[in-house]
């Protein structure tokens, strides 16, 4: 996570990408500056099943290039409350290997409320060069996950009336606001998740996956067992759209 009251005095930082992930539009009213737009679009291929997956090697290479990001470069993404976009692009450059990427704490209309700098100019980047280094070890797929379905904690982050109307066997239901913030935050705070997640009884020393229909809800919620401390959890990308699709086993 990066502080809103970091960013206020560093957006200027040479070493910084900052990217707005709520689309061009919002965009265009007003951002932080020296923020670039990345709609959540450009991370996201459609499968044939209609489902949202990553994009491929050689497409993260050049959009991620394009926004002048390389190795040395730290990557904040900020987006709005209550929308999962900002943690799905974040989700996005940990599988392509950028550790160094944040989320910023707060959303944008919080941070006009509060005061900070905002600006209409667009940055013109400096193109770099991304190298896609793959980390598997947070994501799954479709084929993996029907293999361990009695092994792992499968985490529905969707509404409860979407778990009602189905939902991948054995899963949890545990909506992906339970661990928005109350004051504008992004999300609640390392401790009052740590205690949520204590509550649903969601263990520490098992494997994890996230899902909800598309993958942008469960990638909020990827980021809040990270946030707490949770080291062994995995995205299902494609999520419930792409369960579907292959007419897979319904819970």
């Amino acid at each position: 996570m990066s502080s809103h009251q970091w960013l206020a005095e560093h957006y200027n930082d040479p070493d910084l990408v900052i990217l707005d992930s709520r689309g061009n539009v919002p965009y265009s009213y007003a951002h932080i500056p020296n923020s670039q737009p990345l709609g959540i679009e450009k991370v996201v291929q459609t499968n044939q099943y209609g489902a949202n997956i990553v994009i491929e090697n050689d497409q993260a290479a050049t959009l991620f290039g394009s926004l002048g990001i390389d190795e040395s470069k730290t990557v904040i993404i900020y987006g709005d409350y209550l929308d999962p976009s900002a943690a799905r692009i974040a989700w996005t450059f940990l599988y392509f290997g950028h550790e160094k990427t944040k989320i910023l704490d707060i959303g944008m209309t919080t941070w006009q409320k509060k005061g900070l700098p905002i600006t209409r100019d667009i940055p013109k980047p400096t193109g770099a060069t991304f190298i896609p280094k793959i980390n598997s070890l947070i994501r799954i797929e479709a084929e993996e996950l029907y293999k361990k379905l009695d092994t792992v904690i499968t985490i529905d982050t969707r509404s409860l009336q979407e778990f009602m109307a189905g939902r991948i066997p054995y899963s949890i239901l545990f909506p992906f606001t339970d661990g928005v913030g109350d004051d504008g935050s992004l999300f609640k705070d390392k401790d009052e998740l740590l205690r949520i997640f204590n509550e649903q009884q969601i263990p520490k020393d098992k494997e994890l996956v996230c899902y909800c229909a598309l993958g942008h809800r469960a990638a909020n919620v990827f980021t809040q067992l990270r946030l707490a401390g949770y080291e062994n959890v995995k995205l299902y990308d494609g999520s419930f759209a792409d369960w579907v699709g292959r007419r897979l086993t319904l819970g």
